[in-house]
């Protein structure tokens, strides 16, 4: 294995104190406070998902590695919420898909602008040219790792 530049290891460095920290609960209290709605990560983790379509739970379990028992009771969780609902699978008459409710993407969009807000006002000093460096090379990380999650080992 070849050495690895010195500042790849000081991007990787960062961006896993960024994810860390993001994640926090601190942090997600905070996103939820200003979106005011309050979503636990877990929630969220599954409304965003399901702004993509609709989705087995299975599927979902599996595309979050998560047991399907755990998946069944967040999605519960969210129907009770009245932020998502389980509807007839289209092709498969034994099946059923969960579905985001209208609360769902409200919820998801109010945490997303929030989100973004509080990402403006902690990078208020960098440039635009700065920004879109940085944009850039993460939009192309990010494109990359969802490739290598989905390759063959």
């Amino acid at each position: 294995m070849e050495p690895v530049a010195p500042i790849v290891v000081d991007l990787a460095d960062s961006l896993s104190r960024v994810v860390r920290s993001a994640t926090l609960p601190r942090f997600t209290e905070r996103v939820a406070d200003r979106a005011g709605v309050h979503l636990d990560r877990s929630a969220y983790v599954l409304l965003v998902r399901l702004t993509e379509r609709p989705w087995r739970v299975g599927e979902l379990a599996d595309h979050l590695c998560l047991d399907v028992s755990t998946v069944s009771r967040q999605v519960q969780a969210l129907q009770e919420a009245g932020l998502a609902r389980r509807e007839p699978h289209p092709t498969d008459r034994r099946g059923w898909v969960v579905v985001i409710d209208e609360g769902g993407i409200v919820a998801v969009e109010a945490h997303r602008r929030a989100r973004r807000q509080i990402f403006a006002e902690l990078l208020g000093d960098a440039s635009a040219d700065e920004l879109e460096t940085v944009a850039s090379v993460l939009h192309r990380l990010a494109e990359r790792i969802e490739t290598f999650n989905i390759s063959e080992p």
